[in-house]
């Protein structure tokens, strides 16, 4: 037996070193015991000597893979109680299929989400040691049945009581002053229960055979209890005779209960989970389809909740699931309408991921009864969540499909009722949206940007406008930020506001930044040349941008082929691009910075701020992001964390740039400060080439 309160040992199996230090660091607030192993030979003779409670496995490596080696482990001493968790970068469904079918608890996909990582780890733990629980208790209940002395009757079925041992009228609950008879036995075996029972008697006389049944016992102190009873019918002395014994299998069904809770539950908010969703809502299309009527499925996200986590921490954002998943199970619950449709009300509210919850309604499709309940639901997030005795406002954006009309399938309807959440979050948050013809449309329009994207790019449609930045002192020009503009032939004039996540998505902006970086690049060293300054040009990398490989190599060619100087050169880069994928992160700055450019943190102060990226990432500028400069001379707080940054920036011995600068008193605020430059409409708005080479000539 384990000894109690030992740490878990968790066994770390990567060929890649980094990835290794990387998961050791993130589980460093985990009091665990670690080990390591780079291959598959490796992780076998660890296993067997550390005997670990969890293995995270990498899937690609070179010799034995990740799936061949889950094999083996499994088949090891203990193996079949540890928790191997497959970390892979592979997306495709035979993957995941062959993970689980080689014996996988769960899989990670790469690039690891750090900040979730060590709660990942944590609640794997958790859950298997309860399952590991609940099989010891499975194994000793089951040898318990073989040795333990059961509860014992017999009956002589032409005779009126049943001869039994006593601690049967304890099991039952029953007194012993009156004689034991079927009569009486069948007040106590449940009323859903009895007719099985009695059918399954009358079967066992007639054809003078053995049973063995499951029933439930209602005991008249109330407990219910389930109960095995297993016979033989015999033929002594000249008459028939059933003999039967009683067990009482109330803790294994529990145990069975619990264990069917793990896989079909969500252990942080109690719903049903994504599995059971998804068997509910295709056993709801087939009846539906069957009686030929409709219903509906609305598709829930709370709004902002990633800030939240960023901001306040996981166990916040844990305990903000728990209350809103109770917000909506007593709005569902609370509703007249549910609760006249169907019993089970609660069953039909789930968490299917993350701050996603889902509500099927059975029957329900006029449009006036759905609305009042979507406004039931939004209406039940207007008041504060209190969360460690502080108030939280969150709010709640809702998708609305309806079955038929908008999807006959389980993938279409959830697609659809996604994509009129997202809706719903395009114009405003806060309110639901119903999927339909507009909103097809809707689709319709993106792909036609999409489509319009793509010839903007062939046919040089994209322009780049300038906006200067200034030192702070001498409120001279040093450089300027490139911003992307697209000269529509329709629309007009577009900020990146109208299409950048539609670029994103498709990755057309890899083409597009490729053709901002070298255009900016260009651009700034003919000002250089023509004007004898060394100005700095600023250029934003998207986060898909900056997950490339080839970045480094593709800036260290455009300085080659503009002659820009490398210094001259900054990158901006947001702190969530960055801390996306840690291990990517790292040598890809420092690859950066080989090239000589300068690197910069876009719009510091609203991602993780994390002091450590700070030590170890070779950043040259913060960037004070607008939000805390529009009110930094009303606001003490927005005042504090902007002169926190700059003195945060000075003793690190780096830059600091303010963006967003529009008055003289933010302005001069900031410089009492010690900020070193400005961006801003105080100075300037963003300009477009001509018209900033004419103001650069007369500076």
């Amino acid at each position: 037996m384990e000894e109690t309160g030992r740490k878990s040992v968790v066994l770390i199996v990567d060929d890649d070193p980094v990835t290794r230090m990387l998961m050791r660091q993130s589980l460093k607030t985990i009091d665990l015991d670690i080990h390591e192993a780079s291959n598959g030979l490796e992780a076998i003779a660890a296993f067997n000597l550390y005997k670990p409670d969890m293995t995270l496995l990498d899937v690609s490596m070179p010799g034995m893979d990740g799936f061949d080696c889950c094999e083996k482990l499994r088949q090891l001493p203990r193996g079949q109680e540890c928790a191997i968790v497959m970390v892979t970068s592979l997306d495709e469904v035979e993957d995941i299929e062959r993970a689980f079918q080689v014996g996988a608890t769960d899989f990670m996909t790469k690039p690891l989400k750090w900040p979730l990582f060590n709660h990942r780890v944590k609640y794997v733990l958790k859950a298997n040691r309860t399952l590991q629980e609940l099989s010891l208790n499975k194994n000793k209940l089951a040898k318990a049945q073989s040795i333990a002395h059961l509860v014992y009757w017999e009956w002589d079925y032409q005779a009126d009581s049943i001869e039994c041992s006593a601690d049967m009228f304890d099991m039952l609950g029953l007194t012993r002053e009156k004689k034991l008879t079927l009569k009486r036995l069948l007040t106590v075996i449940h009323p859903d229960d009895r007719n099985r029972f009695m059918r399954t008697v009358r079967l066992a006389i007639k054809d003078k055979k053995p049973y063995d049944i499951e029933y439930r016992v209602q005991r008249p102190d109330g407990h219910m209890l389930f109960v095995n009873e297993r016979t033989d019918i015999n033929f002594e002395y000249g008459q028939w005779r059933i003999v039967g014994t009683l067990h009482d299998i109330t803790a294994l069904k529990q145990s069975e209960q619990e264990i069917t809770y793990y896989a079909y539950y969500d252990t942080l908010t109690e719903l049903p989970n994504r599995r059971l969703f998804i068997e509910q809502l295709e056993t709801t299309i087939a009846s539906a389809r069957r009686h030929q009527r409709r219903f509906t499925l609305m598709f829930l996200d709370l709004d902002r909740f990633k800030h939240v986590n960023d901001t306040y921490g996981h166990h916040v954002g844990d305990e903000l699931l728990c209350q809103a998943a109770t917000r909506i199970r007593e709005c569902v619950r609370d509703s007249d309408l549910v609760a006249k449709i169907t019993l089970e009300s609660d069953n039909r509210v789930a968490r299917l991921a993350g701050d996603e919850f889902t509500v099927l309604l059975d029957d329900v499709d006029h449009v006036d009864d759905i609305a009042e309940i979507a406004n039931r639901l939004i209406e039940s997030f207007s008041e504060p969540f209190v969360i460690g005795g502080a108030p939280l406002y969150v709010t709640v954006s809702i998708g609305i499909t309806v079955f038929p009309t908008d999807g006959h399938n389980v993938q279409v309807l959830l697609q659809h009722a996604d994509v009129a959440m997202y809706h719903a979050k395009q114009v405003g948050r806060n309110n639901y949206q119903f999927f339909s013809e507009s909103m097809n449309n809707y689709l319709k329009l993106r792909m036609e940007m999409e489509h319009d994207l793509r010839i903007a790019l062939r046919e040089e449609q994209f322009e780049l406008y300038y906006q200067p930045q200034y030192h702070a002192r001498s409120e001279t020009i040093v450089g300027f930020e490139a911003l992307l503009r697209w000269r529509h032939p329709v629309k007009g004039l577009l900020t990146p506001d109208s299409f950048i996540d539609i670029a994103e998505s498709t990755g057309l902006i890899l083409p597009i930044g490729d053709w901002v970086l070298m255009q900016a690049c260009q651009q700034v060293y003919q000002w250089q040349q023509e004007l004898g300054c060394a100005y700095r040009v600023a250029i934003n990398l998207s986060a898909l941008q900056f997950n490339q490989n080839y970045l480094p190599e593709r800036v260290r060619q455009t300085l080659e082929q503009t002659r820009l100087p490398a210094e001259t050169l900054e990158l901006e880069i947001t702190e969530t691009a960055m801390l996306h994928d840690v291990a990517e992160t790292i040598p890809l700055l420092f690859a950066l910075k080989k090239t000589g450019v300068r690197l910069a943190i876009d719009d510091f102060g609203t991602g993780y701020s994390s002091m450590s990226y700070l030590k170890n990432f070779p950043i040259d500028t913060l960037k004070i992001d607008k939000s805390f400069v529009e009110e930094i001379v009303f606001n003490r707080k927005d005042a504090a964390i902007a002169q926190t940054i700059v003195q945060l920036a000075h003793n690190l011995n780096l830059s600091t740039i303010a963006e967003g600068v529009e008055t003289e008193a933010q302005a001069q605020m900031l410089l009492d400060m010690g900020c070193e430059e400005f961006q801003g409409f105080y100075f300037n708005k963003p300009m477009a080439v001509e018209e900033l080479s004419d103001l650069l000539k007369h500076d």
